[in-house]
């Protein structure tokens, strides 16, 4: 066990940062800025933190507000209380999984903490069975570059960027490549999106569920994050543009199709409202990272039912590909190009020149590529309905049946402590609660469908074997 140490008053607010940005309650926001600073090291295991009433004064707050949030770190395993002697950190991050948003998806980008098999990641894990000949790269390729030798061409090689245009075109989303910019993927196309447009105290309203990193890089930006309830999976969006309205929202973010955790998709005749309020001042992200695994006619982006300035649009090739490729896309009003990829040259200039270009390569597959993924997603799905109805039958599967994952429900108010308990026995899925901008509880879990049969039927022994073992069973 390592030696304690103090933390002193003073070191309290660059510890926490911003911490009351975002939403939720004011306990729920410190509980998590202590826990985001445990995780990253700087609270290590043995800190002595300051007594309740000193952080109180310290964080113009109420002892209680302070006696609650600590309430609820010890709950959680972060803190532990010694009578007499004041509150510690319980261990540090490697040595703990449970925390006020729990693991996995926060423990899968942790160095050396995958665990196998995986059911957090929604990507697949290999590019082998891609078509080999579009994943060769050789010097001849380097001919093809339409750029300055240097390969910097911020907003994407003018070749990648035309051939992406002409990919959506065929998708019945009209683009053109002067609306096109480059990333390394949705997260990089998002996080560009919004350091252009959002301020501290925005108003940002989002649909239910939504990305994780979404709502992380929104609480980043100091924003206020509204979610609406969705009916059966799917965002009522009548109900989302009112709020927006009511709120004088900076921004709307909506996975218009597929949802990552449902896969549920907002129908066509539904989705004029969304472009009502791009109209009216709000801008609207419509994000696509997941469009492709639609089956059927392909559903309309909102910026094919008027493409106005105020609609931006993101997607990224690394959920349906290979999640190695590392290349997205933002796609944008011609208007709106310029200053989103100035935004972008002051973090990064130009991406990777071989990974666009392998792009390049594999777009005039994309049909194939992506009968393929939607083929293997349904295999999988089946055999994890089959092995639920026989082996946990009280588990419930949700939503649209679409997609490279399950929504499933388990008989628990808060599967938080599962999910913590199987990672402890090295099996990683999805918690519920991260896809909820509140940080409250869920009842759900997230099962990705990205890998091979053969690993899926040993995780999903190793859950039941888990969940046989694991003792809170009931609501």
């Amino acid at each position: 066990m390592s030696d304690s140490r103090t933390i002193h008053i003073s070191d309290i607010p660059a510890l926490l940062g911003n911490w009351r940005a975002g939403s939720g309650a004011l306990t729920v926001r410190l509980a998590r800025a202590i826990e985001d600073a445990v995780h990253r090291g700087e609270l290590t295991e043995n800190s002595l933190l300051p007594p309740e009433r000193r952080l109180a004064d310290a964080l113009d707050l109420s002892r209680s507000t302070v006696v609650r949030t600590l309430d609820l770190l010890t709950e959680r395993g972060i803190v532990r209380r010694v009578q007499g002697s004041g509150t510690f950190v319980a261990a540090p991050p490697s040595k703990r999984v449970a925390a006020l948003l729990p693991p996995p998806l926060r423990a899968y980008y942790q160095a050396r903490a995958l665990a196998a098999p995986n059911f957090a990641a929604a990507v697949f894990p290999s590019a082998q069975d891609l078509p080999r000949d579009a994943l060769a790269f050789g010097e001849s390729d380097l001919s093809t570059i339409d750029d300055p030798a240097s390969g910097y061409a911020i907003p994407g090689l003018p070749s990648t960027r035309r051939a992406v245009a002409e990919a959506l075109t065929a998708l019945r989303f009209p683009t053109s490549p002067d609306s096109i910019i480059m990333t390394t993927g949705a997260t990089q196309a998002l996080s560009i999106a919004f350091d252009l447009i959002l301020r501290s105290d925005d108003v940002v309203v989002v649909d239910a569920p939504t990305y994780p990193t979404t709502l992380d890089m929104l609480r980043r930006h100091g924003v206020r994050i509204v979610s609406t309830r969705s009916d059966a999976g799917v965002v009522d969006t009548s109900t989302l543009a009112r709020t927006a309205l009511r709120l004088q929202a900076k921004m709307v973010v909506v996975i218009s199709t597929c949802n990552p955790a449902t896969g549920t998709t907002i129908p066509d005749t539904d989705r004029v409202p969304l472009v009502r309020l791009a109209e009216k001042g709000i801008v609207v992200v419509d994000d696509q990272t997941l469009a492709d695994y639609h089956r059927g006619t392909p559903a309309r982006p909102l910026a094919v039912l008027h493409d106005h300035r105020n609609i931006i649009t993101v997607g990224s090739y690394n959920k349906v590909y290979w999640g190695g490729l590392r290349v997205g896309w933002l796609r944008c009003h011609e208007a709106m190009t310029e200053s989103l990829t100035w935004v972008k040259a002051k973090t990064d200039f130009g991406g990777s020149v071989p990974s666009q270009v392998l792009l390049r390569k594999l777009l005039p597959h994309h049909a194939s590529i992506t009968a393929l993924r939607r083929r293997q997603v349904r295999e999988r799905a089946a055999s994890v309905r089959d092995f639920l109805a026989v082996h946990l039958p009280d588990w419930t599967v949700e939503g649209a049946d679409q997609g490279p994952s399950m929504w499933i429900r388990l008989p628990l108010r808060d599967t938080a402590d599962f999910v913590s308990y199987a990672y402890r026995r090295g099996i990683s899925v999805g918690y519920g609660g991260m896809y909820r901008s509140d940080g409250g509880r869920s009842s759900h879990i997230r099962l990705a469908l990205t890998s091979d049969l053969g690993l899926i039927a040993v995780g999903l022994a190793d859950l039941q074997s888990a969940w046989n073992a694991f003792g809170p069973k009931r609501r």
